[in-house]
């Protein structure tokens, strides 16, 4: 029997790895995946690394990968701004490497909040505001950003994760608190590229050219990867091994969207 699925959307941290160590069993599962004729994609919502910086973050957890495997939510961003503003455009943005190198990429000039400023520029000259995973943020860069999120009336938020999962089993704030902040500060409700937004999931297929009945996702929240499935109709498998939240009741679930591992990637000599 033939695999079903070109690509798989895995997501990272939770479910091939966790605090940067590496879950058992990920790498021979990604390989294993590749030994089917499934192309692996490494579907993250953390928007601080490149894409080089991922493939070096993966090898050093055993994990084969190349950069074009890497589709981040800071990509997302900024392929999301290309319909709404010029190229060429100041965007003012908090985050890391990742996101400055995809907006760049995108033709736009990433200015960095910095203490109540943008780094070169008057915040006036912001055509667009744009948070991304900066563990290092202070309270005046977001002070700058809900300034200019206020002024222009929207803002884009790389991803909503409420959670990010660390090696003890706990969790740190993620990037949708420090959004949390700006929104109720400015009182402007943000974009959303990353998961669980079927945005982040037609971006991914259209850029390896799949239809969505060919992808699978894979990933360990209920409220980022299981619900960008059965917002898209894309099936997803839930694993157990990154953030939980035992309260969770009001998922919606599409037919079938949550399958096990063992049902869809079985042996298919």
């Amino acid at each position: 029997m033939k695999n079903q699925f070109k690509l798989a959307l895995l997501d990272l941290d939770g479910t091939l790895w966790r605090d940067g160590q590496v879950i058992p069993g990920a790498p021979a599962f990604v390989e294993r995946l590749r030994e089917q004729g499934t192309q692996p994609v490494f579907f993250t919502n953390n928007s601080s690394r490149t894409p080089a910086e991922v493939v070096t973050a993966l090898e050093r957890c055993g994990i084969a990968a190349h950069s074009e495997e890497v589709c981040t939510s800071a990509q997302a961003a900024a392929h999301a701004l290309i319909a709404r503003i010029p190229a060429g455009s100041t965007v003012a943005y908090i985050g890391l490497n990742g996101l400055e190198e995809a907006l760049r990429a995108a033709g736009f000039t990433p200015a960095r909040a910095q203490g109540g400023n943008l780094h070169g520029v008057s915040p006036d000259a912001a055509a667009a505001a744009v948070i991304g995973m900066d563990q290092n943020v202070t309270y005046h860069d977001l002070a700058i950003i809900t300034r200019i999120a206020y002024r222009l009336g929207w803002f884009v938020l790389t991803n909503s994760d409420a959670r990010y999962p660390v090696a003890d089993g706990t969790f740190i704030p993620g990037n949708g608190s420090l959004g949390a902040l700006v929104e109720y500060a400015s009182g402007v409700r943000p974009i959303v590229t990353g998961k669980p937004d079927r945005s982040f999931v037609e971006f991914a297929l259209q850029r390896y050219g799949v239809k969505k009945e060919e992808a699978v996702i894979i990933g360990d929240n209920i409220y980022t990867d299981v619900l960008a499935g059965a917002q898209t109709g894309v099936k997803t498998i839930h694993v157990l091994s990154g953030v939980s939240f035992p309260d969770a009741t009001d998922l919606p679930q599409a037919d079938e969207t949550v399958e096990s591992v063992a049902n869809i990637f079985r042996q298919t000599r």
